[in-house]
């Protein structure tokens, strides 16, 4: 019989378990689990305690939810997916630190345990509250049963891959690709539009390329203020500027340079930050192409009228067109400068836009946030 020397300490096994297993090997080591649903270690099952010791020292991220409540266990590699929901979760049921997502997680979990099927996804998507507010995320999954020793399942393993950057990545690369290819497109017709414009109002061949020669100069400076789109906001022109100014360049390229006023703004003096420039610009810009393209001004007698105004915390912009073609019903679908308006406008700076089409023009209003302008 083996004898303990003098001073040294005796630890049970429960003491011990896990072995090592990093941060989340000792905090398992260090919690009273008789006070939760799994019980002391000591009764814990040798099948789940086999899985924690798999698990542990994996460099995978893996969860198991273990028994009916699905009680979370996790690893190191784990605990920074679910933010500050770490430590907390460890070892509470997970309905209680995932609830944002349960009824959508449960039933993933429940086929695991009802049936013993391994449930399989790629870029998987999830809507989680981590970080103190929501996010839309995505994980590769593979949750699989853990059997005990009479062939029932006591849990499932999670094994996930956090895949939220690239799906993020790709979907900003497919939006660009469109985006470029709408762009495209537009300036064909804008240029088209430039040329009968020109035609219209020169007298001569050489006041014809003079106007047209302004006009593409005009388009260019309002094609930079509008350049990174809705990919890259955080890239913005780096000057602050007035609703006024930014209305004058986006719409000179389309004056026709007549004694009539084709183009009218009017509103007070409101800032625009460097940030939000390019979200009001392209808004502007993509409105300006539809009325080249679609309305008013495809018509040689047509007009848009643009005011705006502050009232109290909001910034108000109307932008309505009169002598183009007839509206005889509102468009059941938006294409795609019409999603980049919306996105640029509610997206982008937290406001709303709102289209009222009438029969003789559209009528189109924003609403910003004066704090969310200025920026």
């Amino acid at each position: 019989m083996k004898s303990i020397s003098p001073g040294t300490s005796h630890k049970s096994g429960e003491d011990e378990f896990p072995l090592g297993g990093g941060e989340m090997g000792a905090l398992i080591r260090a919690r009273d689990w008789s006070k939760t649903s799994l019980g002391p270690i000591s009764a814990w099952p040798a099948h789940l305690k086999a899985t924690i010791s798999l698990m542990l020292p994996a460099q995978a991220q893996i969860v198991l939810f273990w028994g009916p409540e699905f009680v979370a266990l996790y690893n190191d590699a784990y605990a920074p997916t679910i933010g500050d929901k770490h430590p907390r979760a460890l070892g509470r049921p997970a309905r209680e630190n995932w609830a944002e997502l349960w009824e959508d997680l449960e039933p993933l979990l429940q086929r695991v345990l009802e049936t013993g099927e391994t449930v399989f996804a790629k870029d998987r998507p999830f809507y989680i509250e981590r970080h103190g507010y929501p996010e839309n995320v995505y994980f590769d999954i593979s949750y699989s049963p853990v059997w005990d020793e009479t062939g029932k399942v006591g849990g499932v393993l999670c094994i996930v891959s956090e895949t939220t950057e690239r799906v993020v990545a790709q979907e900003r690369q497919r939006l660009l690709l469109r985006e470029t290819n709408h762009r495209l497109k537009n300036l064909f017709a804008m240029i088209d539009a430039m040329i009968s414009l020109s035609v219209r109002s020169a007298r001569t061949p050489h006041e014809f390329a003079q106007a047209l020669r302004g006009r593409l100069a005009a388009l260019l400076r309002a094609k930079e203020l509008v350049r990174p789109g809705i990919m890259d906001a955080e890239h913005a022109a780096s000057e602050r500027t007035t609703v006024d100014a930014l209305v004058r360049t986006i719409l000179q390229p389309y004056d026709d340079d007549t004694s009539r006023e084709r183009i009218s703004a009017s509103g007070p003096d409101v800032v625009v930050g460097a940030t939000a420039v390019t979200s009001l610009a392209l808004a502007l810009h993509e409105s300006a192409t539809n009325a080249v393209k679609y309305g008013a001004l495809s018509e040689p007698n047509g007009a848009i009228r643009i005011k705006w105004e502050t009232q109290g915390d909001d910034f108000r912009l109307e932008w309505e067109e009169t002598g183009g073609p007839a509206i005889v019903v509102s468009p059941n679908a938006q294409g795609f400068g019409s999603v980049l308006t919306e996105r640029s406008i509610t997206n982008q700076l937290g406001g709303k836009i709102d289209y009222d089409w009438q029969r003789n023009g559209l009528k189109l209003r924003m609403t910003v946030p004066l704090t969310r302008l200025s920026v």
